[in-house]
């Protein structure tokens, strides 16, 4: 495994700040109020909390098993293409089922699911809530 500084490193300009706060937003009310998502959303959380470990913008928890479900990075058109393979290799190093990278310089989504590989259809659902993540955002 890479390095976990290399993996994830701090990025915090406002407009990626912005993209993190509509999707927790939206997440967070679906977990938090209405009940209809059974994984609950964080930011910026350890993977593994029994070591220091990778911090994904958002993932999304099961706390019944204590699995990770969903990685979500954003991204830059000029990290998009890095932060895609970290992703991929975090996801195969902790066992996550689907991730996702957010390029909100071009408004575009890529997509990976462990066994399939990446996704080019619709990449934006996210198939382990059933909801279409470019809709929770402005």
């Amino acid at each position: 495994m890479l390095d976990n500084t290399i993996i994830m490193g701090v990025n915090a300009p406002k407009a990626h700040q912005r993209v993190i706060g509509q999707l927790m937003t939206e997440l967070g009310n679906l977990f938090y109020k209405l009940g209809k998502i059974p994984y609950e959303p964080f930011t910026e959380t350890m993977i593994d909390e029994g070591k220091t470990s990778p911090t994904p913008d958002i993932l999304l928890f099961d706390n019944k098993t204590g699995q990770n479900k969903v990685l979500i990075e954003v991204s830059t058109s000029a990290g998009v293409r890095k932060d895609f393979e970290k992703l991929v290799e975090l996801m195969h190093d902790y066992d996550v089922q689907e991730g996702f990278v957010y390029n909100y310089t071009h408004k575009s989504w890529r997509k990976y699911r462990l066994g399939s590989g990446e996704i080019t259809d619709n990449p934006s659902f996210c198939e382990t809530i059933g909801y279409d993540l470019n809709t929770f955002l402005r």
